[in-house]
């Protein structure tokens, strides 16, 4: 299946993709967050912080992934992915 815009990507049940960080904060604006002046990831309309999969506020730079069909921000290094994991019992 070819990908062709955010509407293609949010009606897959499976894709695995790449984002630059440009690509990254259009991806958050359409799903209604925002980066603030000192980089964390906000929700657009209660401006306040999102927390990440390990309960701490994450800034752009720390995000690694985004779980699908979910908002769970997973910082990208390998103890939030193994909690995610484990909390979906994956792991």
């Amino acid at each position: 299946m070819e990908i062709s815009n955010w509407d293609d990507i949010f009606n897959c049940d499976s894709v695995s993709f790449v984002l630059e960080k440009d690509q990254m904060e259009d991806f958050l604006k359409d799903l209604g967050n925002e980066i603030d002046e000192q980089g964390f990831i906000i929700d657009s309309k209660t401006k306040k912080r999102v927390i990440s999969q390990d309960e701490d506020e994450i800034k752009l730079k720390e995000l690694g992934c985004i779980s699908s069909a979910s908002k769970n921000f997973i910082k990208d290094n390998i103890a939030s992915y193994a909690e995610f994991l484990a909390q979906k019992r994956i792991l």
